[in-house]
Formats: structure tokens, sequence, C-alpha cells
């Protein structure tokens, strides 16, 4: 009885955190919509780089003349 109790409780939070269900793409142009969201989705997670002018390359160097 307390069992059944318990798992009358817990069956709705563990419902809760299910993932929503996605159907898989029929085609190929929605396969290439989804691959490129998914590419676009990692890069924007990625860190940015620091930028500087030269991309990370030394200074030019000063004309002598």
């Amino acid at each position: 009885m307390r069992a059944l109790l318990i798992a009358s409780l817990l069956a709705p939070l563990a419902a809760a955190c299910a993932q929503p269900y996605e159907a898989m793409p029929t085609s190929g142009y929605q396969w290439q919509r989804r691959q490129d969201a998914i590419e676009r989705q990692w890069r924007d997670a990625q860190p940015k780089p620091d930028q500087t002018p030269t991309n990370g390359a030394a200074p030019a160097p000063k004309d002598r003349f």
C-alpha cells in the first residue's frame, strides 16, 4: 500500500522530466536544415576567442626609410 502511494506520487514527477517528442525529418531538405541548426547551436555555445586587430599575428615592423 505504501509503495503504491509513493509510486503514484513519483510517476508524474518522472514524466515531467521526459524530453518532448521531436519527429525526425522526412526529406533531405529537412535533414539539412536540422543539421545546420545543430551546428549553429554548437558554434554559439563555444567560447569566443579574444579579438585582436592582427588576429594574433605579430605587429608589422616599422619602416626604416
